[in-house]
């Protein structure tokens, strides 16, 4: 898994658009930073929506930490495991279910159905 798949799965798992959560970074961001003049919500909103859709492009990594770290402040994600999918080798991934992305460093630690995937993603077992 990529982690710009990580971030995908984990905001379709929190049931958000991609335009319900640009609206929650920029919130986040008028409330936390200091604006330039002329800027309106509207504006940063469609800013936030650019740069999420820049993190959820396939194979994308995110250039600044605080980026990671501020979208983790609006979105439930483990940011440990975003730097380890994007800076590690495959072999030194966390578990993550390619379902919801989940994984065991969450505080509601999966029930693994399968090797990829967690019970709530294929309560069967049967590897969907």
């Amino acid at each position: 898994m990529t982690a710009s798949e990580y971030i995908r799965l984990r905001r379709l798992a929190a049931k958000l658009s991609e335009h319900d959560l640009a609206q929650r970074m920029a919130a986040l961001y008028v409330s936390t930073a200091e604006r330039r003049s002329g800027d309106t919500m509207l504006d940063i909103s469609k800013a936030m929506l650019l740069l999420l859709r820049a993190i959820e492009l396939p194979g994308a990594i995110a250039r600044r930490p605080q980026t990671i770290a501020s979208l983790a402040a609006v979105l439930p994600f483990d940011v440990d495991v975003y730097w380890q999918l994007a800076q590690c080798p495959p072999d030194r991934h966390p578990r993550v279910c390619r379902g919801c992305a989940t994984s065991a460093h969450d505080h509601d630690a999966p029930r693994w159905a399968t090797r990829t995937s967690c019970e709530r993603c294929d309560p069967a077992g049967d590897g969907l």
